[in-house]
């Protein structure tokens, strides 16, 4: 790996910069923005010819992904790159939309052949499976030159720290689960936010309106991919005080679990949930005023503002109401590639994101919390209030990969899904699904 770069403090981050400096005195080179053999900002470049090009019309930073093309993402990548471009002349961030439902499995495929992008984006199950398979660079070097550590992000960044100590990975967005409703909505009825099991119950009954196509609550109830039907119910079973691994053990029929599942199938036997419809769906029907409540992460409010910006006020986030606060946050992280051709340009990139203009922006421009706790500013709060809850979130919200048993978690993701529709679907009760989940979730773990 090749770092030669000298220190250059101007501009509107030098303070920050100073600020981390007098923690690690070797913050240097990653901050110059520079062409090879030009003059930009009044610092010079040291070459090593070891090192991938940074100028030249051709060289890149190769980051195809799922952000380029989702509405949440886009405006501040795009910004980004504008940023990130302007200040290293002759390197270009890549801007090609790989869809999300591909993203994971094409870039382990890559990972796996050795013809890898630059940089990658690896959710929670993704991120220790990679780094343990010797497919991610550790970003150790970079992050101390930079005054980073593990403490310096929210807590769900552990994640990232490998087997053997190394970290491989910085969260790109922490996304928390919470209970979004359409408050105007609950009001209008006479209704406040559900806290319980059974309040939400009692709204889902209340609100369903079959000739409007109403419901107060959705979740998924399709036969769909794996990994967003995981996403969606662990972290209602997680708030009811269950999980589907504990500990290293298959825990699919505790009492908790049971409890959850029964929960939702109820609802789905009873009508008070849109039948058949994945995460896609409810979202839209949610944005449109159709739905009063569901579990989401903060990017559903992007969708609210574009698809009914004139009921946007009536939409709020509150805690997970279903015994407790606990819940999963999907995170997505930034990662170097073993094989990546230029991992100091694609380090420039996450440390250009960790800035606190970028980290800041990041919330105020696409609504989700950052790597850095203490990025959201008050004056985002005070027009923003609902964003309290994700913020408040953080500290309850677990990963969605089962501890110490990440390379198997897509396993996993598949069983538990597997299960679960059969639960909806036929006429397997949630106890009897649970049996049978809990029996093939031992045999996976005890065979990794």
């Amino acid at each position: 790996m090749s770092r030669r770069f000298k220190n250059c403090d101007t501009g509107a981050g030098a303070d920050t910069r100073r600020r981390r400096r007098r923690r690690s005195p070797v913050w240097t080179r990653l901050t110059v923005l520079l062409t090879a053999g030009a003059l930009v900002t009044g610092c010079m470049v040291e070459s090593d010819p070891s090192a991938g090009s940074v100028g030249g019309g051709d060289s890149v930073v190769d980051f195809p992904n799922w952000v380029w093309g989702s509405q949440d993402n886009a405006p501040y990548w795009k910004a980004l790159k504008a940023e990130f471009e302007a200040e290293n002349a002759g390197l270009r961030l890549t801007d090609e939309v790989v869809p999300g439902g591909e993203y994971q499995d094409k870039m382990f495929t890559l990972l796996s052949a050795g013809s890898p992008p630059d940089l990658v984006t690896p959710f929670d199950p993704q991120m220790r499976a990679w780094a343990d398979a010797g497919l991610l660079e550790p970003l150790d070097p970079w992050l101390t030159e930079a005054g980073y550590d593990l403490e310096s992000f929210v807590p769900a960044n552990q994640i990232a720290r490998g087997s053997d100590g190394k970290i491989y990975g910085v969260i790109y967005v922490s996304n928390p689960r919470v209970l979004f409703i359409n408050r105007g909505l609950l009001e209008r009825n006479g209704l406040k936010a559900p806290t319980t099991p059974d309040e939400v119950l009692s709204m889902a009954r209340k609100l369903r309106d079959k000739s409007a196509q109403q419901f107060g609550f959705a979740t998924m109830s399709a036969s769909a991919a794996s990994f967003p039907t995981y996403g969606e119910l662990v972290p209602i079973v997680k708030s009811f005080g269950g999980d589907f691994v504990t500990d290293g053990k298959a825990t699919a029929n505790g009492t908790e679990t049971v409890k959850a599942l029964e929960f939702i199938e109820n609802l789905h036997a009873d009508g008070l949930i849109p039948a058949g419809q994945t995460e896609t769906d409810y979202r839209e029907g949610f944005a449109q005023g159709k739905i009063a409540s569901i579990v989401c992460g903060a990017f559903v409010m992007a969708t609210v503002k574009a698809k009914n910006a004139k009921a946007f006020a009536d939409f709020d986030a509150v805690p997970m109401p279903f015994g407790s606060e606990r819940t999963t946050a999907a995170n997505g992280f930034f990662a170097i590639p073993k094989k990546a051709k230029d991992k100091d340009a694609a380090a420039r990139v996450i440390l250009k994101a960790l800035e606190d203009k970028w980290q800041k922006n990041l919330v105020e421009m696409s609504w989700q919390v950052p790597a850095r706790p203490g990025m959201v500013s008050k004056d985002f709060l005070a027009q923003h209030s609902w964003f309290q809850t994700m913020v408040d979130a953080v500290p309850h919200a677990e990963s969605l990969a089962p501890e110490g048993h990440e390379k198997v978690a897509p396993q996993i993701q598949d069983t538990v899904a597997k299960h679960y529709q059969r639960m909806l679907l036929t006429d397997s009760t949630p106890a009897n699904s649970a049996q049978a989940l809990q029996q093939d979730l031992t045999k996976i773990l005890d065979g990794s």
